[in-house]
């Protein structure tokens, strides 16, 4: 089973076990319709996910801002797919210092509405997520 027939079949699991589901119950039914491959290309694939991890952690303290940011930044290289990092540290200081304080005015509103998803998700939902819709004469339940 390919990944797009694994994908198609979560649906199927999203409609018997939804709303919540966990990532064990994911693991498990993927395993139960054949969708791994084999260990060895598992174990690979989660070398590779541990790399990318560590490589998530590695951060850089901006002196100006006392901001803690990411210090590598992977990217994919459109012509060859494979995934490489830029070393925030080894841009010009004016281009750091730019991309910290972009990257600040972001942090800032990902968290506001990771913030406004989680109480969502806990059942106040008071938060106007489809400002758009509500504006164009849609309701949210359409």
């Amino acid at each position: 089973m390919g990944p797009a027939e694994i994908i198609a079949s979560l649906k199927e699991l999203c409609e018997e076990d939804g709303p919540k589901i966990r990532t064990e119950t994911i693991v498990e039914w993927i395993d139960r319709h054949g969708g791994f491959e084999t260990e060895a290309e598992l174990i690979a694939f989660a070398k590779k996910m541990k790399a990318r991890q560590y490589a998530r952690q590695l951060t850089y303290e901006d002196e100006e801002t006392g901001l803690k940011v990411k210090r590598l930044w992977s990217f994919r290289d459109p012509a060859t797919g494979d995934r490489y990092y830029n070393d925030i540290l080894q841009l010009p200081e004016e281009r750091r210092r730019r991309l910290v304080r972009e990257y600040a005015h972001f942090l800032e509103q990902l968290k506001s509405v990771r913030r406004a998803m989680s109480d969502y998700f806990a059942g106040q939902e008071f938060f106007p997520f489809y400002v758009g819709a509500e504006a164009d004469g849609e309701s949210i339940e359409e």
